[in-house]
């Protein structure tokens, strides 16, 4: 089946360094224009996101907060898919001097605090899960990642899931792997996600998605 979609992920695969450089911004702008959808899957909490991602309203769907929260640009209008944590998690979380930050619904703590934080949910009996992000470790309610919430976003665009291509760098892109039609990793990504992948693109970041647009995906039409 033709591709319609193109799920990609932010931080080290279209963005270097917390940007989307321009001739990335370009080749997703030509995707556009041949007839891509494009979707933006990302862990980082949706007002962080709007405050570094001028590029937004290229997208037709974003699902940040790793796969918690949607949002349509084209209409504004952003859906909650779980509870955000009670308050009770972020007052012990403070008590217990873990630093964090809080998004609509996704609590985000860093790699040295990773026990601390499983402790804390398990003393407190949360059904939360914590998933590993880079350097960062992301809490959302449990059974929610970026794949259920890419799942969601495709149903309400009518996209099915074979028809989606996903592109990411890191472990917690192996959910968006599991939904997707075809499978890219970028040059960087970890060495576990490219032994999931279809394909493996020659060069990173944002420079393997300019090569996946322009000599895959456009090429092939």
């Amino acid at each position: 089946m033709r591709p319609r979609l193109l799920a990609l992920d932010y931080d080290g695969t279209l963005a270097d360094d917390g940007v989307i450089l321009p001739a990335t911004r370009d080749a997703l702008a030509e995707a556009k224009r041949a007839g891509f959808l494009l979707a933006l899957v990302t862990g980082r909490p949706h007002d962080e996101l709007l405050g570094i991602c001028p590029e937004i309203g290229l997208f037709d769907l974003v699902v940040d907060e790793n796969g918690s929260v949607l949002h349509f640009p084209g209409t504004g209008e952003v859906e909650d898919l779980g509870p955000a944590p009670p308050e009770r998690f972020a007052e012990e979380l403070v008590r217990r001097a873990i630093r964090h930050s809080r998004g609509r619904v996704v609590v985000r703590t860093w790699r040295p605090h990773l026990q601390e934080a499983l402790a804390v949910i398990r003393d407190l009996g949360l059904a939360l899960d914590v998933i590993p992000n880079k350097y960062a470790v992301m809490i959302v309610p449990r059974g929610i990642d970026k794949g259920t919430g890419l799942e969601a976003g495709l149903e309400r665009l009518g996209v099915r899931a074979s028809e989606t291509v996903a592109v990411g760098d890191d472990e917690n892109d192996r959910a968006v792997f599991r939904v997707a039609g075809m499978r890219v990793a970028v040059a960087n990504a970890v060495e576990s996600l490219k032994a999931e992948a279809d394909r493996v693109m020659r060069r990173p970041c944002g420079e393997g998605v300019v090569e996946l647009v322009r000599e895959h995906l456009l090429a092939s039409r």
